[in-house]
């Protein structure tokens, strides 16, 4: 059986002893919540319950079928929680799946997903066969990440467990352009904030822009703002703060200002074709762009509004021409950076250069060959 959490909240009545159960998704703070709670209802007075965790990479479909007879040996109610299940060993995991549908009586098994994302941004999930068996003999509940207005509901909650009201719209900037949607990091915001503010009542927009720290992909969209506006001494000096004041790994910003000229690139596409927020584009224009949600611009502007609007503008204000030289110039940067194509002394440095070739389109030098010779970026 598969669950949302939402749904999970309301099964007053959900036991997990004698089953299989799988915590999946990439929200990890309501897994250790609900994690919390099964232990706490399978924690009854007078009952013997052996609560065990073990660690996924590290376990073989043997030891854990065994560690689940032997708990059935010897009596009492036996909790075995995996965490990082998506990273036992792929056969493992097809291994344990044939296995899913029989436990020993007072015997449970939690699988719990780290899926934190690899370098390439791709999400780590169980196996398909590990999980459909467990959802058709067991139960999977699924921890989706939330949504900007349900974020910023949970805060609003969160600042109430704390005696304060935090007004709808301090809490969606919160949500949209300060925290991000990530519950861990959410709740540790809020507290922070009820503290600030102290014997005040309220937490306004104005304590969020005293205390809370802008998104870095806040602060990349004003760097593109500056380079959209060819203000190259503007763009440098974010560039520099983000670097020098929030030390910003210079790998990660590169990353980001990729991912800010392609939104830009796929935003001008559906804008040429007379799209425009709030319409559903054709079958035709939507196979021109990215299926990855990540990726693709029609998902992040609905997702982010704030990003919309200055993503929109950026489109109308950058022509294909000098899209294009971007795209190349990004290009080199990140091949010189890798040191697959020369090598570079100064990552900071290069992405200065960089931003002043994107501000001016004037070809910047952004590394050296091994041979000393200078080649352009």
């Amino acid at each position: 059986m598969k669950l949302s959490y939402s749904e999970y909240e309301k099964a007053k009545d959900f036991t997990c002893l004698g089953a299989w159960c799988l915590l999946f998704g990439p929200e990890n703070h309501l897994k250790r919540r609900a994690l919390a709670r099964m232990r706490e209802e399978v924690n009854r007075p007078g009952e013997d319950m052996a609560w065990e965790i073990l660690d996924g990479p590290g376990v073989s479909a043997r030891d854990l079928l065994n560690r689940c007879q032997t708990g059935a040996l010897f009596g009492g109610s036996r909790v075995l929680v995996i965490q990082s299940a998506d990273r036992i060993d792929a056969d493992e995991q097809d291994r344990l799946a044939k296995d899913v549908g029989t436990l020993p009586q007072g015997v449970s098994v939690i699988l719990v997903t780290a899926e934190a994302g690899d370098r390439s941004g791709r999400r780590r999930a169980l196996r398909a066969k590990l999980h459909r068996a467990v959802e058709q003999h067991g139960l999977a509940v699924e921890f989706a990440a939330m949504k900007v207005p349900e974020a910023a509901a949970w805060a609003v909650q969160q600042a109430k467990e704390r005696g304060k009201k935090l007004e709808p719209s301090a809490a969606r900037k919160l949500a949209e352009q300060r925290v991000g949607t990530g519950l861990a990091e959410m709740e540790s915001e809020v507290e922070k904030l009820s503290l600030y503010v102290g014997d005040a009542s309220a937490i306004t927009t104005a304590d969020v822009d005293a205390v809370t720290p802008r998104l870095l992909e806040e602060d990349v969209w004003g760097l593109m703002d500056a380079v959209r506006q060819r203000s190259s001494g503007r763009a440098v000096a974010i560039l520099r703060e983000l670097l020098t004041e929030r030390r910003e790994d210079p790998g990660r910003l590169l990353g980001l200002l990729a991912q800010s000229v392609r939104l830009i690139w796929q935003t001008k596409l559906l804008m040429d074709r007379g799209w425009r927020p709030g319409q559903h584009p054709s079958e035709e224009i939507a196979a021109l762009l990215p299926q990855d949600g990540r990726k693709n611009a029609l998902a992040q502007l609905t997702r982010l509004p704030w990003m919309a609007k200055r993503t929109m503008q950026a489109a109308a204000g950058f022509s294909w021409e000098q899209l294009t030289r971007a795209l190349q110039a990004l290009l080199s940067c990140d091949l010189a950076m890798k040191g697959i194509q020369g090598k570079i002394a100064d990552e900071a440095f290069a992405l200065e250069l960089l931003v002043i070739q994107l501000c001016s389109d004037i070809d910047m030098p952004v590394w050296q060959s091994p041979a000393g010779e200078k080649r352009v970026g």
